[in-house]
């Protein structure tokens, strides 16, 4: 599996797939089972082999529908659907997804995602709604700011101008990609954030990917070590919005799941 992730980073498809498949005829839990079946998903899609990536996502939903897995299957074969232009399969996908620990933390992708395959079937002020939605429960968002970028569609379907807001970036100090321990709150008690990147129980290569971060200029990346694994993490921030503005630079970069926590 960790192969597998190493080449999926490095956008060696093919590979990954070759691995996550040689992974799953070892002995694994559910949730790591479907984990594998994921990833060779998203390899297969990757590569424009969409109905090996239907395949794949389907394995999780009709064997391991109960894992945590399940809204990202759900997710890729809405995808898959999208692409293919079956606009209405696709919307019952991405809302098959909708689990509340699931909008918990990628509500603002899966809302996006409905608001664009509402546009497509023209639906406007159902595509509206999603992304008035976006703008009021999830407002730094990647999402809500590709929607202020180019405008929101009213329920009645005129553009309506949104008012940009400007936010102030923090400076970024240099910090090493060794492990640290889980940090510490100051003096005055202050929650500190973070990004939260990727989880991998392989210490090397939760320093490689921390390392490739910091080369593309995040530079508080660095790795935490959990109970079970390794935290790939950016920050601390003072505030939440602070840490969001870096999760959202993260995610159009990585095109992954980041969110942020509290440390």
């Amino acid at each position: 599996m960790d192969n597998g992730e190493t080449y999926f980073l490095q956008k060696q498809y093919s590979r990954a797939v070759e691995c996550y498949r040689k992974a799953l005829s070892a002995k694994l839990n559910d949730n790591n089972r479907a984990l594998c079946w994921l990833m060779v998903g998203r390899s297969y899609a990757q590569l424009g082999h969409y109905e090996d990536a239907r395949i794949s996502f389907m394995n999780i939903v009709n064997l391991y529908s109960k894992t945590d897995w399940l809204p990202e299957a759900y997710i890729g074969l809405g995808d898959i659907n999208f692409k293919s232009k079956k606009y209405s399969e696709a919307l019952k996908n991405y809302r098959n997804s909708q689990t509340t620990s699931f909008m918990n933390r990628s509500g603002s992708r899966v809302l996006y995602k409905i608001a664009k395959t509402q546009k497509n079937l023209g639906n406007k002020k159902e595509a509206a709604d999603c992304e008035a939605r976006i703008l009021k429960e999830y407002p730094r968002s990647l999402e809500a700011r590709l929607i202020m970028k180019g405008g929101v569609v009213s329920s009645s379907g005129e553009s309506v101008a949104v008012k940009k807001t400007t936010q102030t970036s923090s400076s970024s100090s240099s910090s090493s990609s060794a492990v640290k321990p889980a940090a510490k709150s100051s003096g005055n008690s202050k929650t500190q954030f973070a990004v939260q990147v990727s989880y991998t129980v392989k210490q090397d290569l939760a320093n490689q990917y921390a390392a490739q971060l910091k080369k593309k200029g995040f530079s508080k990346a660095y790795v935490r070590k959990g109970s079970k694994g390794y935290s790939v993490l950016i920050g601390n921030y003072a505030t939440k919005s602070e840490a969001q503005s870096v999760c959202d630079k993260v995610r159009k970069s990585e095109k992954n799941d980041s969110y942020v926590i509290s440390l």
